[in-house]
């Protein structure tokens, strides 16, 4: 056809559409779970970053990659044992948050003695801030 012959889009009538909607496959229909096993108030990971938002606390000196000239390196990790408040497997939750490394195995030991104290204070995002002012600050 001639350009002037065609059409313009306006003219065109629309798609041709399926008028059956599509069908679910053979099986059970689908159901809602039960609520009256869930708590009232679900603990999220906002609430857990709170202080007490954790049943235990450790603390463990690990010995850390090596420095650059062959020395060792200590590290402090502090876990937080959670519990099973976030998904439904059933295992416990565990988060650890590392210190600094340090060229001595008490000066680790000091980072998660502080560290410790913090968590069962004020909880584990000062615990987060605690570790991340300490691994700004100088290797001594």
């Amino acid at each position: 056809r001639p350009r002037s012959a065609r059409r313009s889009p306006a003219a065109r009538s629309p798609p041709r559409r399926d008028p059956t909607p599509p069908r679910r496959s053979d099986g059970p229909p689908a159901r809602s779970r039960s609520r009256s096993g869930l708590p009232s108030q679900p603990k999220t990971a906002v609430q857990m970053g709170e202080a007490g938002g954790f049943e235990s606390v450790t603390a463990n000196i690990v010995e850390a990659k090596a420095r650059h000239d062959g020395g060792k390196n200590f590290q402090a990790e502090i876990i937080f044992a959670m519990g099973t408040a976030l998904g439904g497997s059933g295992r416990a939750r565990t988060m650890c948050i590392r210190g600094p490394y340090r060229p001595d195995h008490d000066a680790a030991q000091e980072d998660a003695d502080k560290l410790i104290e913090v968590a069962e204070k004020e909880g584990i995002q000062k615990v987060r801030e605690v570790a991340t002012s300490l691994k700004r600050g100088r290797v001594r």
